[in-house]
């Protein structure tokens, strides 16, 4: 019974309680920082579409929109990647205040890592880059810009 008080106990701390915002805080921000990016992208490429049907030279240009293309779903994906790594962070959190074995060094923990991997990071972005909310957005954009060139 001592064992179940504690964890209730661990569980209404402020400094946990604020630990758990913190997290989510960057979770929204991280998904409101990936939608952003597709709308900056698909203004950009509105803008390069634009200009070159008002020129009316497709062909030295059509490369332009795939180097946009893939600018806007690397910044998505590493947004894409941030996001999981708290996601898992909120997650291993939340485990381990339920089973009663969160250690006091893993409050406030904020650093995007979840693993000891140099790479992390770039590794959840290759991950990250083959998710359909990526794939799914970003290849319309290329098949556009190959439509342009054959035009």
């Amino acid at each position: 019974m001592k064992k179940y008080s504690n964890i209730l106990k661990n569980k209404n701390e402020q400094s946990v309680c604020t630990y758990l915002g913190f997290l989510q805080n960057n979770i929204s921000r991280m998904a409101t920082n990936s939608s952003n990016t597709k709308a900056l992208v698909a203004v950009i490429y509105t803008i390069y579409a634009t200009v070159l049907s008002a020129i009316e030279i497709f062909e030295p240009y059509w490369c332009i929109g795939i180097v946009i293309t893939f600018i806007g779903a690397l910044m998505d994906a590493y947004y894409l990647a941030l996001e999981r790594v708290y996601v898992q962070k909120y997650n291993v959190f939340v485990n381990d205040l339920n089973k009663g074995k969160l250690k006091t060094i893993e409050i406030y923990n904020m650093k995007p890592k979840n693993t000891d991997f140099k790479y992390e990071i770039v590794g959840l972005m290759l991950e990250s880059i083959t998710s359909f909310s990526i794939v799914g957005y970003y290849i319309l954009f290329i098949v556009i810009t190959i439509l342009l060139k054959f035009i």
